[in-house]
Formats: C-alpha cells, sequence, structure tokens
C-alpha cells in the first residue's frame, strides 16, 4: 500500500535510523497512511472573507511579537529615512578618517622628483625622474638654454661618470 503523496522512501528518509526492523517500519508508515486518509475524509468549512482577513491578522501579529528587541531596532534600520541618515553619517564619519590619513605627513626623501630651475634664460632639471633616464651617470642635471635670437633651444646633460671622476656634457 503505498500512497502517491507519500511514499515508503519518504518516510524512511523522513525518520533515519528510527526503526529496528522492516516490519516496524512498514507498521508506522501504515498507520501514518490511515491517519492521512482520515484527515482526507474530514469535512473542512468554507471560511468568510472577513474570517480570512482575520486569521492573516493574528498570525501576522503572532509573528511581530516573537522578534526579540534587537530585530524591532534592525527593523527601524530599514526606515527609508533612518537608513539614509545612518548612511550620511558613516560616510562622513568614513570621508574623516580617510582626510586625516591622507592630510598626515608622508614620510618622503629630501629630494624631490624633479626639481626645476628658472634663471634668465636656462632651466635646469634636476631629481629622481632625471636619474631615472640616465642611471648610469652620477648627479644628472638636464639644462635647456633659451634661444639666442633666432636658433632653437639648446638641451645638455651634465654629470660625472666613475665616481665623480669624469665629467660629462652631452648635447641633447
Amino acid at each position: 500500500m503505498d500512497n502517491p503523496r507519500f511514499s515508503l522512501e519518504e518516510f524512511k528518509a523522513l525518520l533515519p535510523d528510527r526503526f529496528e526492523s522492516q516490519e516496524k517500519l512498514l507498521s508506522e508508515y501504515h498507520s501514518f497512511l490511515m491517519l492521512l486518509e482520515q484527515v482526507d475524509r474530514l469535512a473542512v468549512p468554507k471560511l468568510s472573507d472577513s474570517d480570512k482577513a482575520e486569521i492573516f491578522r493574528q498570525s501576522w501579529q503572532g509573528r511581530r511579537r516573537d522578534w526579540s528587541p534587537i530585530w524591532y531596532r534592525l527593523g527601524l534600520l530599514r526606515q527609508p529615512a533612518v537608513t539614509f541618515a545612518v548612511g550620511l553619517v558613516l560616510g562622513c564619519s568614513l570621508m574623516f578618517a580617510l582626510a586625516k590619513i591622507w592630510a598626515a605627513p608622508q614620510a618622503s626623501s629630501p629630494q624631490q622628483a624633479l626639481a626645476v630651475e628658472h634663471t634668465s634664460y636656462t632651466q635646469i632639471y634636476t631629481g629622481k625622474v632625471v636619474e631615472g633616464l640616465y642611471p648610469q651617470i652620477e648627479n644628472p642635471k638636464i639644462v635647456v638654454e633659451g634661444p639666442k635670437k633666432a636658433s632653437e633651444p639648446q638641451r645638455v646633460l651634465y654629470g660625472t661618470l666613475d665616481e665623480g671622476q669624469t665629467y660629462v656634457v652631452w648635447n641633447l
């Protein structure tokens, strides 16, 4: 006797390792099926719309009564105005903390990445960028001399080699 709504395998999976023998399992399964048949034969009265609404209201209020105070407070965060205010406060706090980090003095080397010195007719470029362009030359400087009359500006690289033993002048 197998019920199409609830098979023996489903019953066995629902209550694993509960029965000592197969006969005990079949006995319990048959008694369960007889109970389902009795429930199926019971007449259920039709409910009016107002009764359905009342049952729904009572079950909804009963569910809300089971909430703990923590869930109630978290429910307040779902209010749009509260969510907006919390987001605004958190965003401002985060920006304030990041601004403090960004404004903190950075440990930087005393030499700038690129230093430019202007004189009347020349510009002198020094720093880490120039050293990166010419790593084999010690203390490199690029000097751009301004145009004299109709000639174009002239670029010259100055530096030393062999720990200051050899002086380098190179037209770029």
